[in-house]
């Protein structure tokens, strides 16, 4: 099945659990529940799409044994971007669309260089629907998801993501990351083996910088993931939302209208529709 097809059934993705556990879970209730339009897009969302999308092209061609050329790889990086951009309302900050998509051939370039050609490529966007165990029981949600590539590395698999970051990475936050948790305990379900997690980062510094960070996982953590996703389950059925008033993520917040409301006790689905 495919990763769309996967996501119509009741699920837990990772980036959902992270919406409603460390960014803001009254955002979340907004998009998930009251399905409420945004007013944008924000323009990292856009951008770093097809920044994934062009490392999808560039890693599927080294599987297949036909690697594609820097040139083809930032030319097809411009396309998707000048495409994407007129697709939707972006919400830009300091660069306008002429500053993001040089910013963003410059990631690519970054990450272009940073491909280690010992790497051998397994998969390429693997998509996983896997149990979440909670208590030695399955819960009724399993975890979908897509791990964006897996190669073999001195002779074991390795889960890769690649992000881009308006900053470098700090020294521990792969340790702490819940995202590289729920990919491993993924990979087990599916492979049977607790691989390595690495994060590629592709830093936006006026000098593009890439930095690799790895990290793994034990059956504890898999276990502490499942008790945050019984968590979880007990805040949308309780509905104990709230706003995180001080989150990175507000002054993005494309339900900042509909936020100001339920702070004013003023908020209704009808309304905000």
């Amino acid at each position: 099945m495919t990763l769309m097809e996967l996501r119509k059934r009741p699920h837990w993705s990772f980036s959902s659990l992270n919406s409603l556990l460390n960014i803001c879970s009254l955002q979340w209730r907004f998009q998930k529940i009251d399905k409420l339009k945004p007013t944008h897009t924000s323009v990292n969302l856009v951008a770093g799409s097809c920044h994934h999308r062009t490392l999808d092209q560039v890693y599927l061609a080294r599987k297949l044994g036909m690697p594609m050329t820097i040139d083809e790889a930032l030319e097809l990086y411009t396309e998707d971007w000048r495409r994407s951009s007129q697709e939707e309302p972006i919400k830009y900050g300091k660069l306008d669309a002429d500053g993001v998509e040089e910013q963003g051939r410059g990631l690519i370039q970054v990450a272009w260089d940073n491909i280690d050609p010992t790497e051998t490529v397994l998969q390429v966007s693997e998509v996983f629907c896997v149990p979440i165990i909670y208590d030695g029981r399955f819960m009724s949600k399993p975890m979908v998801g897509e791990w964006d590539l897996i190669v073999e590395k001195d002779g074991q698999p390795l889960v890769i993501d690649w992000k881009t970051s308006a900053t470098r990475w700090a020294k521990t936050k792969a340790e702490k990351s819940l995202q590289a948790t729920a990919y491993s305990l993924a990979y087990w379900q599916k492979h049977g083996i607790n691989p390595d997690v690495r994060f590629d980062v592709a830093v936006k510094n006026k000098t593009p910088v890439h930095e690799k960070h790895v990290t793994s996982r034990a059956p504890e953590d898999w276990a502490l993931l499942g008790m945050l996703a019984a968590k979880a389950e007990t805040i949308v059925e309780q509905e104990l939302f709230y706003p995180s008033l001080d989150s990175f993520a507000c002054n993005d917040c494309p339900f900042a209208g509909a936020c100001e409301s339920w702070c004013h006790g003023e908020y209704s689905i009808a309304q905000a529709a």
